[in-house]
């Protein structure tokens, strides 16, 4: 069985719930930390935000699975004492290269052109330094915001600027892997996790101090999980707006294995 990398996150905890059950070894890391982790041969895929894979072309995407939204995020916002159009400095969460770089799109199409910051995830912290602040993850999730703070779901945003999904994240590899039996073997642990969805959800949120219900809602309803057509395109738009904005160089498309 191979090794696996997977964000220290409960978005890919239907992932994990299956994995454990099937007897496979994975890691848990932060997102910014699972690249070198996969470039080291330390694990054989790993769920990388889609800049990484974006800003590393040796490597190839699995075709079938992805964390995304297409609409509300849940656990990808930004905080602001002002209208974000307004904002003229920005704190982002250091964990997410992806997340950053769509909190700069959809500030730009707000016409907003702020100064950014890069922090660790505490929003008092972050806010104390800027007029918006990004998290990500379970640090948002858990979040709990002044009544008088704005609140940007990045998700929706993104949705409302192009009609399309977002994609965060998705499987990567490197060269010479088994690029159909990772995939097998990783839609498989998705459809365990999701056919006991209610059990991974109670046990994340008991995990990070939340309802059971609000947990459910997030894995449910806001979170998607297969790399159709529509998040394949909405993946190419972000890398399109990402290089027009120097975002991520001249990145090239992904480029999916067994395709």
């Amino acid at each position: 069985m191979p090794r696996l990398g997977l964000v220290a996150y409960s978005n890919v905890s239907p992932f994990r719930y299956g994995l454990r059950r099937m007897g496979v070894e994975f890691v848990d890391e932060v997102p910014a930390k699972l690249l070198p982790r996969l470039e080291s041969g330390e694990v054989e895929a790993a769920i990388l935000p889609v800049a990484d894979v974006l800003a590393h072309p040796e490597l190839a995407a699995l075709p079938s699975t992805c964390i995304a939204s297409d609409g509300t995020a849940m656990s990808v916002k930004l905080f602001s004492h002002i209208p974000p159009r307004f904002a003229e400095s920005v704190a982002l969460d250091a964990d997410s290269h992806t997340s950053a770089a769509l909190t700069q799109i959809v500030l730009d199409a707000y016409g907003a052109h702020p100064q950014y910051l890069t922090t660790p995830p505490d929003l008092e912290q972050m806010l104390s330094r800027a007029d918006a602040a990004l998290l990500i993850g379970d640090p948002c999730l858990c979040a709990q915001p002044d009544k008088d703070l704005l609140v940007t779901d990045l998700g929706m945003a993104w949705k409302e600027l192009t009609g399309l999904p977002f994609v965060f994240a998705v499987w990567a590899t490197r060269e010479g892997t088994d690029y159909t039996a990772l995939d097998a073997l990783i839609r498989e642990a998705l459809e365990i996790g999701r056919n006991d969805l209610p059990t991974v959800a109670a046990e994340e949120a008991a995990r990070l101090g939340l309802k059971p219900e609000t947990m459910l809602i997030y894995l449910r309803d806001s979170l998607r999980y297969h790399l159709e057509d529509p998040y394949r395109a909405g993946l190419e738009r972000f890398r399109q707006m990402a290089v027009f904005r120097g975002l991520l160089g001249d990145a090239k498309p992904v480029r999916f294995a067994l395709e």
